[in-house]
């Protein structure tokens, strides 16, 4: 087919009568007040600092005790919460939020640890599960320490072979 063919111009012709009742779109430029973004940005990083630095606060490298020696990890605040970590040791808690500290430096990890508590605080979510790997084991024995000091958990312990075993723990969070 060839550009003068009959059938490109009448499909041409028919295409321009059908758009012949329409007209062009004009373009309207709208213009915001400016929002000064560097005291606002400035704001919301000091607070969200302030509230991560809360949580960071409970967590210590002072004072270790040999606590957790043995596995499987277990930790319990109060005996009135038995019935929770047996609970969790059968693995009845499935997790609603998962945490990865592969590759973190252990200054890293505690600032993860706290915005974990924080955000589940937040959300109203009670279990959560962190996975800390093996590697050279500084994160798998420094993390059951670590929570252990924080007041906001109610009970962590080892998480069953599905989640990771012996490289993550699960971990119940009280929510206000």
């Amino acid at each position: 087919m060839n550009k003068n063919s009959p059938y490109i111009t009448n499909e041409n012709i028919l295409f321009r009568q059908w758009l012949s009742d329409t007209r062009e779109i004009i373009q309207d430029t709208v213009f915001h007040s400016r929002i000064d973004k560097r005291n606002t940005k400035n704001m919301l990083s000091k607070r969200m600092f302030f509230e991560q630095d809360a949580h960071t606060h409970y967590f210590s490298c002072k004072k270790q005790k040999n606590l957790f020696k043995d596995n499987p990890v277990s930790y319990i605040r109060n005996k009135k919460a038995c019935n929770v970590l047996k609970n969790l040791k059968n693995g009845r808690y499935a997790p609603d939020i998962f945490l990865d500290l592969h590759g973190l430096t252990q200054y890293q990890a505690q600032k993860a640890l706290a915005e974990l508590i924080r955000t589940c605080q937040k959300e109203k979510i009670f279990c959560a599960h962190i996975m800390h790997g093996h590697g050279k084991q500084i994160l798998k024995k420094q993390t059951p320490f670590w929570l252990s000091q924080h007041p906001d958990i109610i009970a962590f312990h080892r998480a069953p072979k599905i989640f990771g075993s012996d490289a993550a723990i699960i971990v119940i969070i009280e929510i206000d």
